[in-house]
Order: structure tokens, then C-alpha cells, then sequence
């Protein structure tokens, strides 16, 4: 998996050009409203303020052709890591500079009774630690 993280001051964010390229790739019928400082469109008669998820694939794909000056917003510097497919996350933050702070796969009990299949087993190896996914109140009341 390939995700966006800000590498320096100011916080994650992408920019209007990197909206609205965006937009385009993705067939959106939209009016822009505003574009002086952050992308704001009207689509379907709703104003939408366009804020792009790091994970989005448009916008690893717009990353990749285009870098990291078009994609990046306002006091924002993008770099793209790669994480484990599989696996879940945590971005750290201080001051909006970002980094992965962690990545995990959740266990169950019976996994682990059972043993990990190989897949899982190389999958854990991978990331930085395993957590134990309890079993809902529901599951164990059945």
C-alpha cells in the first residue's frame, strides 16, 4: 500500500491544482467556487470542500507522474511510503510534520490457538507489532 505523509512543518495537504486534476480523473461534473487558498467545488447543487485522502489511488497516481511540488499544498512537502498490503497504521504528527508511527495486523485468538497461516506469518514479520483482536461480547455470549 502507498500512502502520503507531510515531511515537514505545517501539515498534511494537497493542493488545488492536485484537487483539480483530481476531480478530472475521476469524472466529477463541478463548478469551482473557490480556488484562492484551498479547493472549494459545488457538485450536485452541495459546495464540497475537496480534501484528498492520503491513501486515495488517483492521487498516488497524480504523486507518481507528477511529484511532490504539484501534489503538495500550502506549507505541505508530501513524500510517499510504503506500507506492508494487509497490514493497518498510525500516522504520527508534531507541529504537521508526519511519519508512520506504527503498522499492525490484528490476531485473533483462534489464529493464534491455530497457528498463523504462512501468509499471515510473512505478513507479521513485516510490520511493527501484532495486536490481539478480542472477540466482541456478542461472539463469545453465542
Amino acid at each position: 500500500m502507498k500512502v502520503l505523509v507531510n515531511k515537514c512543518y505545517g501539515g498534511y495537504g494537497t493542493s488545488v491544482q492536485a484537487g483539480l486534476e483530481w476531480l478530472k480523473r475521476s469524472n466529477k461534473v463541478f463548478t469551482v467556487i473557490d480556488d484562492s487558498y484551498n479547493l472549494v467545488v459545488e457538485m450536485d447543487g452541495e459546495k464540497h470542500y475537496i480534501d484528498l485522502n492520503r491513501e486515495d489511488p488517483i492521487l498516488i497516481d497524480l504523486f507518481e507522474e507528477k511529484g511532490s511540488e504539484f501534489v503538495s499544498g500550502n506549507h505541505a512537502e508530501l513524500v510517499l511510503v510504503h506500507i506492508p498490503d494487509g497490514c493497518e497504521y498510525s500516522v504520527g504528527e508534531y507541529d504537521g510534520q508526519e511519519w508512520i508511527e506504527e503498522t499492525w495486523i490484528n490476531v485473533t485468538l483462534e489464529e493464534l490457538k491455530n497457528g498463523l497461516s504462512e501468509d499471515r506469518l510473512a505478513l507479521a514479520q513485516e510490520v511493527s507489532c501484532i495486536r490481539i483482536a478480542h472477540e466482541s461480547t456478542e461472539d463469545t455470549m453465542q
